[in-house]
């Protein structure tokens, strides 16, 4: 359900400075954008070559020095807001997981706009280690922009954020429900119309994706992310997508691949 768009813009956000357990991820956009520049079009498990019909514009609208949560927000916002007005579809990559309040900020002004969020954690604390501008508090804040949210793959909550979601009625689809049935898809029709897109590399198995900061197992696979999201993008106007929390690192060069793989099949639905 995507409308006529002009092309697809890659935006570079190397923020992190709430990370908690392993660092690294402010080096994640240069490594899924030089993934970009190497990787064999053809995507054989899609079928097609996702960047056939176009070459994403990079921007980088700030370097990996920044450590300010709401000047992050406003850069990112800019440059999404931007994207929107020159008709491009907005891939933001990350950097830790706040860097998607910016993007998700540019949406939610233009209108009613729900967020998907596929992530192994529910990043609904209000505070984490002294900070409301954590990446674990991330979904709360989006949540207090007035959207509503739906999380997908979650299996990693603690009893704070447990006792919100319950009493906030939060979607929440659990790992093993995506992993064994498709059944919960229907959880999207209470959603807006327009969705913004959160993809957290954590949401995927351990196993499959190694270089994360914060490493989850028993998550989905590949090929039941590509199922939903692809069902996302039928049903639904995705107006922006992010992928963060890529943590890269030497000789992880498959989960590097796997989220270039992402951006070229968010792109190929973005067009299509």
């Amino acid at each position: 359900m995507q409308s006529f768009l002009s092309g697809i813009e890659i935006i570079a956000l190397p923020y992190e400075r709430t990370t908690s357990y392993l660092k690294g991820t402010r080096f994640a956009p240069d490594a899924v954008i030089e993934e970009l520049s190497k990787l064999d079009p053809f995507d054989f498990s899609l079928g097609l070559n996702p960047f056939k019909d176009t070459i994403p514009i990079i921007n980088r609208p700030f370097d990996g020095s920044l450590t300010d949560p709401l000047i992050l927000q406003t850069i990112g916002a800019t440059a999404v807001n931007e994207a929107f007005m020159a008709d491009r579809f907005p891939i933001s990559i990350g950097g830790e997981h706040t860097v998607t309040l910016g993007p998700v900020l540019a949406a939610r002004n233009n209108g009613s706009v729900g967020v998907v969020q596929l992530d192994a954690h529910g990043d609904l604390r209000n505070s984490y280690e002294g900070s409301k501008y954590s990446h674990a508090c991330v979904m709360r804040r989006i949540i207090e922009m007035g959207c509503p949210t739906m999380g997908v793959g979650i299996r990693a909550i603690c009893s704070d954020e447990a006792q919100f979601i319950s009493e906030n009625n939060i979607k929440i689809v659990h790992a093993k429900t995506v992993i064994d049935n498709n059944n919960w898809y229907e959880l999207l029709n209470d959603m807006p119309q327009n969705i913004y897109l959160t993809i957290d590399m954590d949401f995927f198995d351990s196993a499959d994706v190694t270089a994360l900061g914060t490493p989850v197992a028993a998550g989905p696979g590949w090929d039941a992310a590509v199922a939903f999201i692809t069902h996302l993008f039928k049903t639904k106007k995705v107006i922006g997508a992010d992928i963060v929390e890529l943590m890269p690192t030497i000789g992880d060069a498959p989960s590097i691949r796997m989220a270039a793989r992402l951006a070229g099949l968010l792109t190929h639905l973005a067009l299509h």
